[in-house]
């Protein structure tokens, strides 16, 4: 049984240090039930680990701090910014607001700890035994680990909610008797071997944001979209019957609240505090449907137009922001409005385009400017007849100069 230790009745001697219930893998690895109260004992918040850090806490030692620099990169950057967010998170999960996953903690120390059998009503039950005093470091879930502390340090925290937190059970990995050196490489093997999935698919797998299930009702209830969206792929495949990505149809929508600067938020998340989403589905849902069914063609001949591109839709989304800004009875009447204009626009792939939607490389062909490089661009020719952009994608016709079929 390697460090399992004899078999005792007695009962478990508390002197001997923190005892977390547990499953041995094998020699150096040990899966723990720990609660945060418990957890707490066994770690410092790397926050107080960094290397920088002017004042520690007087139980900081300096072959701590060492120790984490040898296995773990520096709190700063997407890591640091990340702490706040990720708090909200365990908040919403350990309160039951939201069903989700905490991924296990993976924790390491030098020394070697060992596990201890006791029987209990018959039944046997293994604890891991942390000498008081000692220390383990995160080599993997470091982030989530200073979110923990984050939510217990937040004086905005409900008491009732940090108590809940602390009673909470977590999943933790402990790896003991392993040398810096192997710590480090089991940083480098868990953060790099794994294939981080794209913002696609998180987004598209994401079941509990209300902006993602009121884009996947679009992409059911707009007549021309059913079944003809990509929710995976970053790209749409050549001989793919997509025309559309997810993520467009997503940055569509915040646009029609945000305007044209909602293409900052990307694919993080975008304030709707402020939105009624049933009037922001309503809304969305005619304006999209009025566009492709005025559009459709073009918009599903994806080499020849750029009707469908993400710069063009996003600028389109923005235009709706007039939309849900006007009052109910008059939406008709803007959306009507609005396709006017948009209906002078020559949407071939062309020169006319250059400088807004696309580009053209050195061998005559057309590629897709992204909608953070262009969507701007996009929505003045779109949208403001002042501009030179605003003419040349129409070729100099207005609204009082008829398009043909």
């Amino acid at each position: 049984m390697g460090k399992l230790a004899t078999l005792s009745t007695a009962p478990l001697d508390l002197s001997a240090g923190i005892f977390i219930r547990c499953m041995s893998v094998d020699e150096h690895t040990t899966h723990i039930q720990v609660q945060f109260r418990q957890l707490r004992v066994i770690t410092h918040d790397p926050v107080v680990l960094q290397p920088d850090l002017k004042m520690r806490p007087a139980d900081v030692t300096d072959r701590d701090v060492e120790l984490h620099s040898e296995v773990q990169r520096s709190m700063d950057g997407n890591k640091k910014s990340n702490i706040p967010t990720y708090a909200r998170y365990i908040r919403r999960h350990v309160t039951g607001e939201k069903v989700g996953v905490l991924p296990p903690i993976h924790l390491w120390t030098e020394r070697p700890l060992s596990i201890h059998e006791f029987a209990d009503k018959g039944h046997l039950q293994r604890f891991l035994c942390v000498p008081h005093g000692w220390r383990l470091i995160a080599i993997d879930g470091e982030t989530q680990l200073a979110s923990h502390y984050d939510l217990q340090r937040d004086p905005s925290m409900p008491q009732d909610v940090k108590e809940r937190h602390e009673s909470a059970y977590l999943s933790a990995v402990v790896h003991d008797d392993r040398s810096s050196l192997q710590a480090r490489q089991f940083f480098h093997d868990l953060n790099w071997l794994g294939v981080r999935v794209n913002s696609a698919i998180a987004l598209s797998m994401d079941t509990t944001d209300p902006l993602m299930a009121l884009v996947s009702s679009l992409s059911e209830d707009v007549p021309f979209l059913k079944g003809r969206v990509e929710r995976i792929s970053r790209q749409l495949k050549r001989n793919s019957p997509k025309v559309v990505k997810l993520q467009d149809l997503r940055q569509f929508v915040i646009n029609i609240v945000h305007g044209i600067s909602g293409v900052q938020y990307g694919t993080k998340p975008a304030p709707l505090d402020h939105v009624d989403l049933d009037e922001l589905k309503s809304v969305a849902h005619d304006w999209l449907t009025a566009y492709t069914d005025a559009f459709g063609v073009e918009f599903a001949d994806r080499d020849g137009c750029v009707t469908g591109m993400g710069s063009v839709l996003a600028a389109v989304g923005a235009m709706g922001k007039t939309l849900i800004s006007a009052p109910v009875e008059r939406r008709d009447e803007c959306r009507e409005d609005l396709l006017r204009t948009l209906k002078e626009v020559d949407w071939h792939k062309g020169d006319h385009w250059l400088g807004t939607a696309l580009s053209k490389t050195p061998t005559g062909n057309y590629t897709a400017n992204g909608p953070k490089q262009s969507a701007y661009a996009v929505h003045t020719a779109l949208s403001d007849p002042e501009s030179g952009a605003y003419q040349q994608i129409r070729h100099g016709r207005t609204s009082s100069e008829p398009v043909s079929a």
